[in-house]
């Protein structure tokens, strides 16, 4: 059997695609700013559900499940301690403006990939807030 450079190469390129190599595949560790984009989520999520607007509970739970996935295998629990308390609607619009500047800060700051992510985020809190004030 007469091998080509190009056969080579290609099987190369395979078996680097497939995994099949010495080199392993990098986890992503936990980010700060994932994290608390993170923790803020589900602090949001509750309060706004808590406050009755189910809505935007559920847009911030879909950016938790999203920034978990990103986390994994990573796990990470409850902000201990600084539980913040968020007891009425304009409490909520202050919170949510507050976070959404958070978010834009992790976008225009992070060093990873996730900058897409931030803004995303940042412009739903910010519309969340519009909306309940």
């Amino acid at each position: 059997m007469f091998t080509t450079r190009r056969g080579l190469l290609i099987g190369a390129a395979a078996l680097a695609a497939a995994g099949c190599t010495e080199t392993s595949a990098k986890i992503i560790e936990s980010d700060d700013d994932l994290t608390a984009a993170l923790r803020r989520a589900r602090t949001l999520a509750q309060a706004a559900d808590s406050l009755g607007y189910p809505d935007i509970a559920e847009d911030h739970l879909t950016h938790a499940a999203t920034l978990e996935r990103l986390l994994l295998p990573s796990t990470v629990g409850e902000e201990s301690g600084a539980e913040q308390s968020i007891a009425d609607a304009a409490a909520l619009a202050e919170a949510e403006a507050e976070a959404s500047g958070e978010a834009r800060e992790s976008c225009l700051t992070t060093t990873g990939d996730y900058a897409v992510l931030f803004g995303e985020i940042a412009a739903s809190r910010a519309a969340h807030a519009a909306v309940i004030a």
